[in-house]
């Protein structure tokens, strides 16, 4: 079964980017909580296209914006 899903990821960027902020977390601290690089936080929040799914679903998650 094939299913159209649509993922508006420059509102999803900024939402985390917010929630990062408004919590007071460094990008060095939120790669660590998340178990990523530092890099990897700053080319996620620059909407870089070489962040794998993976990573940007952890930095997500710390966030609060994954769904389990």
């Amino acid at each position: 079964m094939e299913r159209n899903i649509r993922l508006n990821w420059n509102l999803l960027v900024e939402e985390a980017i917010r929630r990062r902020r408004e919590q007071k977390i460094s990008q060095r601290r939120l790669a660590a909580i998340a178990n990523v690089s530092q890099p990897t936080v700053s080319r996620f929040e620059q909407r870089k296209e070489d962040i794998q799914l993976s990573s940007a679903i952890k930095i997500l998650d710390v966030l609060g914006l994954v769904e389990k």
